[in-house]
């Protein structure tokens, strides 16, 4: 599908994947696009792009509704992503939510949704190359499993309804602004808070977000894409002790390693500490859970199907990464 003159909707356009995708459209594709945003204020630098601003959000189905009007392709990638929340808060973001996304997409006849998920739909398996073919699994884990009911929402819509879906299963998005995997990491190893867990062996499987950006726009292009799940992650995993140690680096900073039970052990007293002060830990066990994961996820259809390609390295992310960091100045300066 040609995008050229296509009226586009990105919900949760203020967050960290919505805001890179509207300015790449905007900028990139000459499109005119819609941005979704509960707190107009935190939309200015979206508004200073073009982006036509409309208050609401994915629980409200009016708004939905009145920002889907006359758009041919929608973004979804509003999400309750937070590791703190009850499950109605979250299933009701993330699950009710896309169900508005989807009946707003339906009455505005859109020809594409792109519904943004998360590997973490596969349940953390511990295989290599875990492939779309994979079922998606509940696991616990409150945010994982929204997603797995969300995209049940998506594939439903498909099925019964042929409204024209694609999804895309992100992987560990770092860059420019990325807040689990660049922000606050950097300031955790700052603070010299962050420790390698069994050495740092266990792995990491970054995407650099202008790779997953790429994907997502093929996703509403791509004709074959309608129907279709695809994971986005750069490739082959990394340690997380090379990924980590590349901000290290950044920071003149040494990582320090514990043994998995000793972190899991100081992650549970944090939580209950936090639990009584009423502030949010600093550390948690799900954290400490996802360091000693040694899942990986292949992205050969999405290369295959969408003719993506990762064209943006670890040590090219990084070094752009880095100097976005500079700028923004979250790193010390280097002593010479």
């Amino acid at each position: 599908m040609d995008l050229a003159g296509k009226q586009v909707l990105i919900t949760g356009a203020t967050g960290y994947i919505g805001h890179r995708l509207a300015e790449r459209l905007v900028q990139e594709e000459g499109l005119q696009v819609r941005a979704l945003v509960r707190n107009p204020n935190k939309a200015q630098r979206l508004a200073a792009l073009g982006c036509a601003i409309v208050p609401g959000d994915i629980t409200d189905p009016a708004a939905l509704h009145r920002a889907a009007a006359n758009c041919q392709v929608i973004f979804h990638a509003a999400a309750w992503v937070s590791e703190w929340g009850h499950k109605d808060e979250v299933w009701a973001v993330n699950v009710t939510g896309t169900q508005n996304v989807v009946d707003a997409a339906r009455a505005a006849q859109v020809q594409r949704l792109v519904h943004v998920s998360s590997c973490a739909v596969y349940g953390s398996r511990q295989t290599f190359n875990i492939d779309e073919t994979t079922p998606t699994r509940l696991s616990g884990n409150l945010y994982a499993d929204s997603k797995v009911a969300a995209e049940e929402v998506v594939w439903r819509a498909y099925q019964q309804d042929h409204l024209p879906v694609a999804l895309a299963r992100a992987s560990q998005v770092y860059g420019l602004g990325s807040p689990q995997f660049t922000l606050r990491p950097v300031e955790m190893i700052r603070q010299g808070k962050l420790l390698l867990i069994d050495g740092g062996r266990h792995l990491c499987k970054p995407i650099y977000i202008d790779n997953l950006i790429d994907g997502l726009i093929l996703c509403a292009k791509v004709e074959a894409a309608i129907g279709e799940a695809f994971n986005f992650t750069d490739g082959d995993p990394v340690p997380w002790r090379n990924f980590f140690g590349m901000y290290a680096t950044m920071l003149d900073k040494k990582l320090l390693s514990v043994p998995y039970r000793v972190a899991w052990l100081a992650a549970l007293g944090m939580e209950l500490q936090a639990r009584l002060s009423g502030k949010q830990a600093s550390l948690n066990r799900r954290a400490i859970k996802a360091l000693r994961s040694n899942n990986s996820f292949s992205n050969h259809k999405a290369c295959e199907v969408l003719g993506w390609q990762p064209s943006v390295d670890l040590h090219e992310g990084m070094h752009r990464t880095e100097i976005w960091l500079r700028a923004g100045g979250y790193l010390n300066e280097r002593s010479t």
